[in-house]
């Protein structure tokens, strides 16, 4: 508070001092927190010892000039939204990774799936939110344009954790796949978007986690893909071996 004279008193400079000192520490100890927390991020990726690095071009996560894929059929598990990428540029992935196996079969195309079977047929689709009404969301959102960073390269070399199994599950079962991030949540917001059109229509929050999403491509597999419904989380904890991009 200025005194009488015009000037600042000498306690309330020491007290804009401090405040001054202490709003510093602040800002310094939250940009503190935040690095150590992505340091923290990244070092849950552990590769697997002597696995080697592959390479990808920069060009294959691109997906701007491709158009968008409906898939929407009436059979079960046969609706979902994806963005959709050029496979001509997985193809030399593919070849390197199965020359170190020689086993694994490729669907010749590359996805994302942003809104999986499961989660459309049971549990949107009986709210009464529709695959067109998926779709309409993706394309105001320009999904084709969703941004993609590569994270690293995932494998599943193993047995199904499901004690009750069907019989074709049993044995070992080997999956490649890419693991890409979401950089800027240009996936994820579609769907946030997909959840509130869900809820609108009287749907229970806790059977649809718009976060819970862990973007990927499928490379290869031996049998079949493996999916969250076999027990598989495709994040950073999939991780076996690097990827370097390339022009």
């Amino acid at each position: 508070m200025p005194s009488l004279t015009g000037k600042t008193p000498l306690s309330v400079a020491i007290l804009l001092f401090v405040a001054t000192v202490l709003t510093l520490y602040a800002r310094t100890h939250t940009l503190s927190n935040s690095i150590s927390s992505a340091s923290t991020t990244e070092g849950t990726i552990i590769y697997d010892p002597g696995a080697p690095t592959f390479t990808l071009t920069t060009q294959a996560l691109i997906s701007s000039n491709i158009p968008f894929q409906n898939h929407s059929t009436p059979q079960p598990f046969q609706s979902y939204l994806q963005q959709t990428l050029n496979y001509t540029y997985f193809s030399d992935l593919f070849s390197a990774i199965n020359a170190t196996v020689g086993t694994l079969q490729t669907r010749g195309e590359a996805h994302v799936t942003v809104i999986t079977p499961p989660e459309f047929d049971r549990v949107l689709k009986p709210s009464g939110v529709t695959i067109q009404d998926i779709n309409e969301i993706a394309l105001r959102n320009n999904i084709q344009k969703a941004r993609l960073m590569p994270v690293c390269l995932g494998r599943f070399n193993g047995t199904l954790p499901n004690p009750n199994k069907a019989e074709s599950d049993k044995g070992t079962f080997l999956l490649y796949s890419l693991v890409v991030a979401d950089v800027y949540g240009d996936l994820v917001n579609i769907r946030r978007e997909v959840f509130k059109l869900y809820r609108s229509k009287g749907g229970q929050g806790a059977l649809f986690q718009p976060e819970g999403f862990w973007p990927h491509i499928t490379i290869g597999f031996d049998r079949r893909d493996l999916f969250i419904e076999d027990g598989l989380y495709k994040g950073s904890n999939y991780c076996y071996a690097p990827i370097r991009t390339s022009k």
